[in-house]
């Protein structure tokens, strides 16, 4: 009986060990975006340019790692104020824009996208897009003051199993809004990460565990 009382000591010492490692692990690890190009800044020669717009049709693979939908959209570079370097216009010359990319997933585990959007200020407030992210979907919309300011948007999905998952964006626009095919939603750094469990996850775990190891002692004393 203390032989097993010993054995089962040591198994609960190990996992603690375990834990705490990968705890640490975690928290060094640097994140790393699962998007192939989320900040647009890699594209096909022909389409680089120091500023204004190109017109990126349906079907081209222009956009490193992006697959370009629909009609069009608009590579824009240092423009409306808010955007440094390439950024996507959502609506193309004319739209309307689809942008999507798959990226691998593995079951149970969630996944944050993060995405900043300004607003075509040759359009109306209300401009956006409905984003489809392992099938949670979301739409966002632009508000007036958006034009020179790019705005944080988030949005979160579990994998239900491993494989692929496929992140898109849409032109759309909040209802009662004019849609002119052309002045759109403007996204720019794409990122998809992995959630990490909090480091007070990894506290409550250890806590627990040492609960289990001091209940075995008390029980073995008795």
């Amino acid at each position: 009986m203390p032989i097993r009382q010993g054995n089962q000591t040591m198994k609960i010492a190990t996992i603690a060990a375990v834990v705490a490692l990968f705890a640490a692990g975690s928290a060094s690890a640097s994140p790393v975006n699962l998007i192939t190009n989320g900040d647009f800044e890699s594209v096909a020669p022909g389409y680089t340019f120091s500023s204004g717009y190109h017109v990126v049709n349906g079907g081209s693979s222009a956009i490193g790692g992006w697959t370009v939908g629909a009609s069009s959209v608009d590579l824009i570079r240092n423009a409306y104020n808010a955007i440094d370097g390439y950024s996507i216009d959502m609506l193309g010359t004319p739209g309307p824009g689809f942008l999507s990319q798959s990226f691998n997933v593995v079951a149970g585990q969630t996944y944050n996208l993060s995405f900043d959007m300004a607003r075509n200020p040759g359009g109306p407030a209300g401009q956006g897009v409905a984003v489809n992210f392992g099938g949670v979907a979301g739409n966002f919309y632009s508000t007036a003051a958006a034009s020179n300011t790019l705005y944080s948007n988030t949005l979160s999905f579990t994998a239900a199993s491993t494989g692929l998952a496929t992140l898109s964006f849409a032109s759309a626009a909040k209802a009662g809004t004019s849609f002119d095919n052309y002045s759109g939603a403007v996204i720019d750094n794409v990122a998809v990460m992995a959630a990490v469990p909090e480091p007070e996850t990894y506290a409550m775990l250890l806590a627990g565990l040492g609960l289990m190891g001091f209940l075995r002692r008390r029980k073995a004393a008795k």
